[in-house]
């Protein structure tokens, strides 16, 4: 009896075993990947493709590709056993990874693409060595703080005429005055860009606010001057971060410049510009 009652356990623990395994779907049961699980891709963006065999043919089912960023896309099915898709330009002066993810039915793949960094970068990151500026006092009903941004820094005589340098030029206005004059900083916040001149408080204008690269007798040669078309600064502790977006030869580039350590405007409100 003992004997009968172990035999019939057993037999049940094997059916429930059998009965999992059909349930269970493996991924690469219906759809195979038949490409590389990676593809690499230059900067300048390309067309790619990737190629599969279905296993298992599922009615009503469909191939399906979908990307976890968004600089890949145009998904192409049209050809049995490949799918062809479209990776745009890469506008950093990095390399960057996406995953296309391909489902049918049940089962599913992943690719990794790799896409090189640009040599010619329109996303540009740039550690700014010095921040330096002036503070005019009132100007228009705001307070005016003039920050600049740059590799070199001011000549002899205080002036951002200094050969080979380069400028970021943020003309700010405020509602609140330095707390302390002998070392005049911006107040922690969030300033906007404005590109009409409006004259709203915390913000700086385009009139004054612009990039500017010196030739190498310290002038502005005729198209080194670049506006910027959007803007915002932010102040934190001991970080000053400005990030534009401008034109330059024709092409929308996307500048971050970052400043971290101390820094001082100096006083020059019986000075005009």
């Amino acid at each position: 009896m003992k004997k009968f009652i172990s035999f019939l356990a057993i037999s049940s623990l094997l059916f429930t075993a059998c009965n999992n395994t059909n349930d269970d779907v493996d991924s690469n049961t219906q759809i195979k990947l038949t490409s590389s699980t990676e593809v690499k891709v230059n900067s300048v963006g390309a067309m790619a493709f990737i190629t599969y065999d279905i296993l298992e043919m599922v009615a009503g089912a469909e191939v399906k590709a979908e990307a976890n960023v968004s600089w890949i896309g145009n998904f192409d099915y049209r050809q049995q056993g490949k799918i062809n898709f479209t990776v745009e330009r890469n506008p950093n002066a990095e390399p960057r990874e996406g995953v296309i993810t391909v489902s049918y039915d049940k089962s599913k793949f992943e690719v990794k693409i790799i896409q090189a960094l640009s040599e010619n970068p329109t996303n540009k990151e740039i550690k700014s060595p010095l921040l330096q500026g002036k503070y005019y006092g009132i100007q228009s009903g705001l307070y005016n703080y003039y920050l600049v941004f740059s590799d070199l820094g001011m000549d002899a005589s205080n002036m951002f005429e200094t050969p080979n340098a380069y400028y970021y030029f943020v003309d700010l206005y405020l509602d609140v005055e330095p707390t302390d004059m002998t070392n005049i900083v911006v107040p922690n916040g969030v300033y906007e860009f404005d590109i009409s001149n409006s004259g709203f408080a915390n913000t700086f204008t385009d009139s004054f606010s612009w990039y500017q690269v010196n030739d190498d007798q310290g002038y502005a040669a005729p198209g080194s001057q670049t506006h910027y078309e959007k803007g915002k600064l932010t102040v934190e502790d001991n970080k000053v971060t400005l990030e534009v977006t401008m034109q330059i030869d024709y092409v929308q580039e996307n500048h971050k410049v970052v400043y971290e350590g101390d820094y001082s405007l100096l006083d020059c409100r019986n000075e005009t510009y």
